[in-house]
């Protein structure tokens, strides 16, 4: 069995999509990486070279050697660190702190803050569009999304939304943005060009974690309280499925050839991973204890999720 991870290991490291191997829908956890306390999200740079991952617990961020599947330096930012989101280039990292209602700009080659830029209030989750130049971060507190230039590091953009917004996810292309609302258990669909909600659709229980499929067919979106994921069809803004999966899930993502979706599932320290064709679970993974919200890695053959009572960072891919 270990020598079955280690060859597993070094495949994920070198394959590129064309020639990455068949996987079935069971997951298997390949490693885990120590980090910071209570991390909270992870991110991979540009070039996928390395990942930052957020500690709420101890106000900083563990930059990750990728390749060494080490951590290689500790940031220090604001209080209690959550989102991740990088600019284009991946020269500057920017890093939503819920505490201090503020967002930490890193520059990722001296790995240290050069700049604070206040926000609304708790910010959470942040999304960098796809062109890279803005950064979009929840803040929760104000119902609004807050929308930062890349360019001047500055805020250009306050957009009202639902109740105490959570996920971001981008359509392909940019021109839509989806907010997930998790005290009024709804999706703001945003026209990321006017700046301005279009659509509402009601969903689950408390939604947090949202993700758009790459044909922009498809958005899922977790309901943690109910520990459901909706399947929201994009071109009617309805909800078409509703897939129960574990206690409080939170992350998703999805496998390479998207026929395999993640859902990390705090309350019960698990991943399941679901068919996309037919909505049905197809496995689960015990994970370490809290696991939040995940990050796709090169060619989407992998993830990383982040469990935050265990302070770190699980590598997860599909059996062979």
């Amino acid at each position: 069995m270990l020598h079955r991870l280690a060859l597993l290991i070094a495949v994920l490291l070198v394959a590129t999509p064309a020639t990455a191997v068949a996987a079935t829908g069971k997951p298997v956890v390949v490693d885990t990486i120590a980090v910071g306390l209570n991390p909270r999200t992870a991110a991979f740079t540009p070039d996928y070279r390395f990942a930052y991952a957020s500690n709420a617990g101890s106000n900083t961020v563990s930059v990750i050697d990728v390749r060494r599947r080490a951590v290689v330096a500790t940031i220090p930012v604001g209080s209690f660190p959550y989102g991740v989101a990088f600019d284009r280039r991946g020269r500057f990292a920017y890093i939503a702190n819920r505490d201090s209602d503020n967002v930490s700009v890193i520059d990722t080659e001296d790995r240290k803050v050069v700049k604070t830029i206040p926000v609304g209030d708790a910010p959470r989750l942040a999304a960098a569009t796809p062109d890279g130049r803005e950064v979009w971060v929840s803040s929760t507190a104000s119902n609004a999304v807050t929308v930062i230039g890349t360019r001047t590091q500055s805020v250009i953009a306050t957009i009202p939304v639902g109740t105490a917004p959570r996920g971001i996810s981008f359509a392909p292309g940019g021109r839509v943005a989806y907010v997930a609302n998790s005290d009024s258990d709804n999706v703001s669909v945003v026209d990321a060009e006017a700046r301005k909600v279009t659509a509402t659709i009601p969903v689950g229980d408390e939604p947090r974690g949202i993700l758009v499929t790459p044909d922009n067919r498809t958005v899922y979106v977790t309901n943690t309280i109910g520990g459901t994921v909706s399947v929201i069809d994009a071109r009617r803004n309805a909800v078409t499925a509703t897939i129960t999966v574990g206690k409080n899930p939170r992350g998703l993502a999805l496998h390479a050839g998207d026929r395999i979706l993640y859902v990390t599932n705090s309350g019960s320290g698990t991943l399941n991973t679901v068919d996309t064709r037919t909505n049905k679970i197809v496995g689960e993974v015990a994970l370490g204890a809290d696991p939040r919200y995940t990050a796709s890695g090169p060619g989407k053959r992998y993830i990383l999720v982040a469990n935050t009572g265990s302070a770190s960072i699980s590598i997860v891919t599909l059996d062979c």
